[in-house]
Formats: C-alpha cells, sequence, structure tokens
C-alpha cells in the first residue's frame, strides 16, 4: 500500500514538472485585473510585439509566442515576462494566488472588480491548471470577498474555474471566463469585469489565425445574467428565467502594425420570453427591425455594438493609439448606422520616455440610453451591476441613462530596487435628470509594491468623491504568490 502510495505521488511530481508551450492545444488564460504587475509587463509586450488581440483575457499560448518576437530587441522585459509566467508552462500549478487585507467605513462600488465594494476587509483570488491533454485542460479559480457590514458576509465567485476543449484554433471553454470586449485597459464598453463573472460557453482561437496571408482573430460565446423581471407582453413581467446574453467578436490584422474589430452583443430571453435561434438570427440580421421597430412581444430584447482599431507605432517611444465606436441602438432608420453613440480613445505608451516608465490615458463620451431597455426593468445589469462601463454604475442604480464622459490615467514607475510605484485616476461626469443630480466624480489608487523573498508584498490607498459627492477611503496590504 505504501509503495503504490509512493508511485502516486511519484507520478504526480512527474506530471507537475512537465512543460506546457501550447503548441497545439487549449491555453489557460492570463487573469484580468488580478496580477497588475503581470498584465502592466503583458501590456508593454501587446505593443512592442504587436499582439492582435483586441479583447481580453489574453491566452498565454499567444503571450509566449509574441515573447520569442523581443527576445532579441526587449532582453528584461523578455526576462521578467518568463520568470513571472514560468508557473503557466508546468500541466500542474497554482497560476495565481493573491490575498488583500483592506479596512474602510464606505461602501462604494469599485471598478472592474467583478461587484466589490469598498466596504470589503478580505479578499483571496486563486488560479489553477491541470493541462490534461492537449485537447483538455481543467482549470480551477476563485475570488473570495469578506463583507464588514452588510447583508452578505462573504460573497464567493468561480472566476476561472472552466474546462477547456478543442484546439488553438477552436477553444470551447465552458464556466467562468472573463471576457472583456474591449481593446482598452481602463474600460470596455460592451462587457467588462465591473459585474460578477457569468457563467458562459464560447468558442474562440487562442493564437492568431492566418487565412492566404490574411490574420485574424474570433470569440463567440453565450452567458446567462442574474434574474430580473423581463416584460413579455406590454404591461406584463415575469422573472421566470433569467436573461442571456450573447455576443459576437472578429477582428482582422492588415499590417504587422494596425488591428481593426467588430463586436456585437445581445441580451434576449429572460422571464417568460421564448428562448430561440430564430431570435439571435432575426436579431443579428435586421436589428432595427427586431428591436427599434418591434412591438414588446415581437421585440428580440437589447443589443449593443462596436467597431474598433488598434495603431502600434514603433520608435524610440513606441506607443500604441486605439481608437472605439459603439452605439446602443441603430440610427436614422439604418439597421448598418449606430445610435446613442460612444466614443473611446487612448494613447498607451509602455517606455514613457525610459524604460522604467509606462504611462496610460483613456477618454470615454457616451450619448443617452446606454443599458437601458424597455424590456429589461434593470438593463443590462448582472447582480445590479452594469456589464459595460463603471462610470455608468451610479445610473443604473437609479434607473436614469444620461450622457456622460470619463478619464482614465494609469503609471507604473519601477524603482532601482525593483519595487514599483503605481497610480491610476478616474473621474467621471454624469449628466443630471429633473429627478437625479450628479456631481463629478474622481477616485485615486496608489499601490507601493516590494518583492519580498520571490513574492510581491503590495501596500495601497484607495480614496476618492464619487457622483453624489460622497468621500470614500480604503487601505489595503497585499500578498501575492
Amino acid at each position: 500500500m505504501t509503495k503504490k502510495l509512493l508511485n502516486g505521488f511519484l507520478l504526480l511530481a512527474i506530471i507537475a514538472c512537465t512543460t506546457h508551450t501550447f503548441a497545439k492545444g487549449v491555453s489557460p488564460y492570463l487573469p484580468i485585473n488580478a496580477s497588475p504587475l503581470v498584465e502592466n509587463e503583458v501590456n508593454r509586450l501587446a505593443t512592442v510585439a504587436g499582439i492582435s488581440n483586441l479583447t481580453r483575457p489574453y491566452s498565454l499560448a499567444t503571450i509566449f509566442e509574441n515573447m520569442e518576437k523581443i527576445k532579441d530587441s526587449h532582453p528584461r522585459l523578455y526576462s521578467r515576462l518568463k520568470t513571472s509566467l514560468a508557473r503557466y508552462t508546468k500541466s500542474v500549478s497554482v497560476t495565481q494566488f493573491s490575498t488583500s487585507i483592506k479596512a474602510s467605513q464606505d461602501n462604494h462600488s469599485v471598478a472592474n472588480q467583478r461587484g466589490a465594494t469598498t466596504n470589503s476587509n478580505l479578499n483571496i483570488s486563486f488560479r489553477t491548471q491541470w493541462q490534461s491533454d492537449d485537447w483538455l485542460g481543467l482549470y480551477f479559480g476563485g475570488d473570495l470577498t469578506h463583507y464588514k457590514e452588510s447583508h452578505l458576509d462573504s460573497q464567493i465567485q468561480p472566476t476561472g474555474s472552466l474546462i477547456a476543449l478543442g484546439t488553438d484554433w477552436a477553444q470551447i471553454d465552458i464556466g467562468y471566463k472573463d471576457i472583456w470586449l474591449s481593446p482598452f485597459q481602463g474600460s470596455a464598453q460592451l462587457l467588462s469585469t465591473h459585474a460578477e463573472t457569468l457563467p458562459s460557453v464560447s468558442v474562440s482561437n487562442n493564437r492568431q489565425l492566418d487565412t492566404f496571408g490574411i490574420q485574424w482573430n474570433y470569440n463567440a460565446f453565450l452567458a446567462q445574467t442574474s434574474r430580473q423581471l423581463v416584460q413579455f407582453r406590454p404591461g406584463e413581467f415575469s422573472d421566470k428565467d433569467k436573461p442571456l446574453v450573447a455576443g459576437l467578436h472578429f477582428s482582422v490584422q492588415p499590417t504587422d502594425w494596425w488591428s481593426i474589430g467588430a463586436s456585437r452583443v445581445f441580451q434576449f430571453a429572460g422571464g417568460d420570453r421564448p428562448v430561440s435561434f430564430g431570435t439571435l438570427a432575426r436579431a443579428f440580421f435586421d436589428p432595427r427591425g427586431a428591436d427599434n421597430d418591434a412591438s414588446v412581444d415581437e421585440e428580440s430584447g437589447n443589443q449593443i455594438a462596436a467597431i474598433s482599431s488598434k495603431i502600434n507605432f514603433d520608435g524610440e517611444i513606441p506607443f500604441s493609439f486605439t481608437l472605439e465606436l459603439g452605439g446602443e441602438d441603430t440610427s436614422n432608420n439604418k439597421a448598418y448606422q449606430l445610435g446613442n453613440t460612444s466614443l473611446t480613445a487612448g494613447l498607451y505608451f509602455p517606455y514613457f520616455f525610459s524604460e522604467k516608465l509606462s504611462f496610460n490615458y483613456e477618454y470615454s463620451d457616451w450619448q443617452t440610453g446606454w443599458y437601458s431597455n424597455n424590456v429589461y426593468s434593470e438593463g443590462y445589469v448582472n447582480e445590479g451591476n452594469v456589464l459595460g462601463h463603471w462610470a455608468m454604475q451610479p445610473q443604473r442604480d437609479f434607473d436614469t441613462a444620461t450622457p456622460g464622459n470619463s478619464h482614465f490615467l494609469e503609471a507604473f514607475w519601477q524603482l532601482e530596487n525593483d519595487s514599483v510605484l503605481s497610480a491610476e485616476l478616474k473621474t467621471s461626469e454624469l449628466e443630471s435628470t429633473a429627478n437625479v443630480i450628479y456631481q463629478d466624480a474622481w477616485e485615486l489608487n496608489l499601490d507601493y509594491s516590494i518583492p519580498w523573498k520571490g513574492h510581491i508584498l503590495t501596500i495601497g490607498t484607495y480614496i476618492g468623491e464619487d457622483n453624489f459627492g460622497e468621500r470614500f477611503s480604503q487601505v489595503k496590504l497585499s500578498w501575492e504568490l
């Protein structure tokens, strides 16, 4: 019996030491907003190597493939990424683990943190992987958040828990996968990580595809949101079934330095509304007739779309320039014109006049009507949190959908002792209504991260003032594997 156990442990050890480069099979993903320092390095890689993806999360197959492009041109970046991502090359591994202790007396919604608020005093996040075979990957993860003064003592999300099947050109993911439909780092108009992670089924390529010399990517998914009252006939509502969200993204890379893409998201079904492929097909091919000109009982649901472009400039000071035009509806009674538009523009400098400093700026502006719909009483949300841009959370709390804008600035400064000072500033402006008066909001997040015995220790503070003039603050101490 003892010999069998020893043989079993030896077999597990051999499996754990086996390395993978994800050359032909499925691949794990780099978690979104879980490890800011690693993500900053990957964002640098995306610009200098010209990663074509306009959505996140990045697959490790894509990251490792593009790392080879900068091995000679950016040896320090290559070395740091190779070290920090080494655990992903093992068949069995804990790929990410962090815990944060926080102190606050407020209850403010934190942007892009899966529904978390400043009322939390403990957060634990982890991701593990088992690359069983080239065609099969088993990933287990989760986020535990404990609240000191709330109707919820704690919140557990199985974020990162999924089964991956297939190959590099068609990976099927089943479970709780984060989906960020935007080329930007600070916000995503169509789908972000501001709300709790949705259970979903998706199919996408984990490596850039090449067809007749044309580079392209795709992602299609079906997800389920939380329960809400849904209007299925004029004046009649039901919360029998949970609404569904379907999305489609496609992008091409005409040149090594330019990527363009398009995304569409459909919110449909729920309550007593029927679920059918015909509903989706009608909404996709006739958005005007299926939504704008349809009665409540014939309306397909709610849909939003965006077209995006990212250009990477190479030179002594490399940078990327990104644009995205979104629409919450159609315009001028034409299916091909976006209505209730949004515009986001961004400049990212991976090396801002220095190899030790990176800088990012993003600006968003939107018209009325976003995330609001006559069919869905709470709108485009999950557990009360908007599925898209964080700055519109206050509007959904008060059932308004007015114009507004936001600014996002982020900087990472690497110091001599390999510690990192990071700063993140967000501002937002919402147009007031007759019943709700909004004020200009701002928030500042400062972190000082220190390498310690192979791990990362972070001390930080988070302060600001919301759109109702309420101040909030939080201090934190974090430890990362």
